[in-house]
């Protein structure tokens, strides 16, 4: 896919962060966008923001993705006035963080159901739709690094984003025969409203000793709309595993090839991070 000109792409956690970047982006490529995202205001302002740079916005609506029926409705919608999605990203999603022996049930459902039902809710509804019609198109699923490395205090959200891994990596030979592509993307850090309402269990986020994690963490991000654009790429070249960072690129390569390096690394942040804990628990 070299053009996006009038073809009909869904992209959901369109209010903020990535989402907002891709859903400009591929409005300035002359997309017809079908957006979502939970925040009605802030999914507004993304919709005035295309529409003023001359993109086309055909639907929008803001709705909970971990609710099967409000996407199904959704789906419907769309669906009966415009056919199937040629372009669908998944990039809505929540985080929460904390050490396993003080997690809830409640942080772990949430996190299932955010991040990893809510993908699975928009491509049971709207992928199908696309095989049926024989549409070529391409699906874009935004996982984590967490999904693929063992970082400290991320279960939760390493559980729903793992999830994502493995539907993506078996969607990626299943599509092809129906001229669908799959691009994978895991990003470490990235400058989103995210990292500012990520839900740290226990910890006191105004301590310093926090505050001093969230710096390291700031000074490694990258902007949403260089995410965008690495996406946008992907789909074009048709390539599948997409990092956003130099550092988790790196981290994969130690993963597969480095294993004892790889350890190293886990092992020194988990340090890190218990010692902020320590300094800073509520």
């Amino acid at each position: 896919m070299k053009d996006f000109k009038n073809k009909k792409c869904l992209i959901t956690g369109a209010a903020s962060g990535i989402g907002r970047s891709m859903a400009i982006s591929m409005g300035l490529l002359e997309a017809d966008l079908f957006l979502t995202d939970i925040n009605q205001q802030g999914l507004e302002e993304t919709v005035q923001i295309i529409k003023e740079n001359g993109g086309t916005v055909s639907m929008y609506k803001a709705f909970d993705i971990a609710d099967y029926d409000q996407v199904k409705q959704f789906a419907n919608e769309v669906h009966s006035k415009f056919g199937a999605m040629e372009i669908i990203m998944n990039i809505a999603g929540i985080s929460t963080w904390g050490g396993v022996e003080i997690l809830e049930h409640q942080h772990w459902a949430k996190m299932i159901n955010v991040d990893l039902w809510g993908p699975i809710h928009i491509m049971e509804t709207f992928l199908k739709k696309t095989i049926q019609e024989g549409k070529e198109g391409h699906l874009v699923n935004v996982s984590s690094a967490a999904g693929l490395f063992g970082l400290p205090w991320h279960s939760p959200y390493s559980a729903a984003k793992a999830g994502l891994v493995g539907i993506s990596e078996v969607l990626r030979f299943d599509l092809e025969r129906q001229n669908i592509g799959v691009t994978l993307v895991c990003p470490g850090a990235v400058e989103t409203p995210l990292k500012q309402t990520v839900e740290i269990v226990g910890v006191d986020r105004s301590s310093p000793e926090a505050k001093e994690i969230e710096k390291k963490f700031s000074d490694k991000t990258v902007s949403p709309d260089h995410v965008a654009d690495l996406i946008i790429k992907a789909i074009i070249n048709k390539k599948y595993l997409v990092f956003t960072s130099f550092d988790m690129k790196a981290l994969w390569w130690f993963k597969r090839k480095l294993a004892p390096l790889y350890r190293l690394v886990m092992r020194r942040l988990q340090r890190l991070v218990t010692k902020a804990r320590n300094f800073s628990m509520k």
